[in-house]
């Protein structure tokens, strides 16, 4: 009996405590059940971290591509400007290095046109032309010729700074940047055509100067196509004396051209009085002004060339041998 209960006890523990332990392992399996919203969720929350960190480190990239970017911008700006500083620099370096010699030479050159003045020596004589009371200057230039051998003369135009003594060389080049002394200097000095002949003149003597901003040389030359210039009768007469004879020649013409025609208005032969004629007639028709003087084809002229303005031109001034 006692061993029946027993038993009977037994069996209902050991059934309750496999019960416990189905609800244990009932319990555990739904815990390791996974939830489908849970799931989703858990998806959605890796789709959006995925994305997430794509879009940073994508908007990382741009922003770093962005800043690289401003950087060469920068930097090619930079060396830009320090390119153009230094064009600049260079520009300003150079021209002040032009300016400083312009000075130097034009005062070298003022020295050496004083010392000149001293070897010349300079007479006048009252002339009567066309009814006009002139005064004719000779220029003793025996020391000058001693100093120098290309000297061939000196000219001087009233109411100019045109009073220069005139050289000579076997070209057109060397003086455009020789002094009288024949030293290298940009002013230059007055020179004659190498084609033209001293003391001995020919039909045309072509003389030439650089017209210089300070007035120097030939650079008053240009008054010549003011009226208030040539409206007073002395200031169209032109002196120029060489190592036996003194000359005056009157004005004819006055005229700027561009310096591909220019060679057409400097010519020092002619085939013929005729061709010469024709020549002269070309020059006055070419004036800028009617000065009413009187050529023939046995009259001798004097040309002074300078350059004129900014576009390459040249400036002439013709003149006729009166006295």
């Amino acid at each position: 009996m006692r061993n029946t209960k027993g038993k009977r006890f037994a069996d209902k523990k050991s059934a309750k405590s496999k019960n416990i332990q189905n609800e244990k392992r009932t319990n555990i399996s739904i815990l390791n059940v996974p939830d489908s919203n849970n799931i989703n969720k858990f998806e959605n929350n890796n789709v959006n971290r995925f994305e997430n960190n794509n879009v940073n480190r994508f908007e990382a990239e741009q922003y770093t591509h962005s800043k690289k970017d401003k950087k060469k911008k920068k930097k090619k700006k930079s060396i830009l400007f320090n390119i153009i500083i230094i064009i600049c620099l260079a520009a300003i370096i150079y021209s002040s290095y032009n300016i400083v010699l312009w000075f130097i030479d034009n005062y070298k050159n003022k020295k050496l046109l004083e010392d000149l003045y001293n070897d010349v020596t300079i007479t006048e004589e009252d002339v009567i032309i066309n009814d006009t009371k002139l005064k004719k200057k000779h220029y003793d230039i025996t020391k000058l010729i001693e100093r120098n051998p290309d000297t061939v003369g000196w000219i001087y135009v009233n109411n100019t700074n045109i009073d220069y003594p005139i050289v000579q060389a076997k070209d057109n080049d060397f003086y455009l940047n020789h002094t009288f002394d024949k030293e290298s200097n940009s002013v230059g000095s007055i020179f004659a055509d190498y084609r033209c002949s001293f003391p001995k003149l020919g039909y045309n003597t072509v003389v030439y100067g650089h017209n210089r901003k300070d007035g120097s040389m030939f650079g008053t030359l240009q008054r010549s196509l003011t009226e208030e210039w040539y409206s007073e009768e002395e200031n169209l007469y032109i002196n120029m004396s060489t190592a036996n004879e003194d000359h005056i020649y009157r004005v004819f013409s006055t005229f700027v051209c561009n310096d591909e025609d220019v060679t057409g208005y400097t010519q020092t032969s002619f085939s013929s009085k005729e061709d010469f004629k024709n020549y002269v007639n070309k020059l006055k028709q070419r004036s800028s002004h009617n000065f009413e003087t009187d050529l023939n084809e046995a009259s001798q002229i004097l040309t002074l060339y300078t350059c004129y303005g900014i576009n390459n031109q040249r400036l002439l001034v013709c003149a006729v041998l009166v006295e």
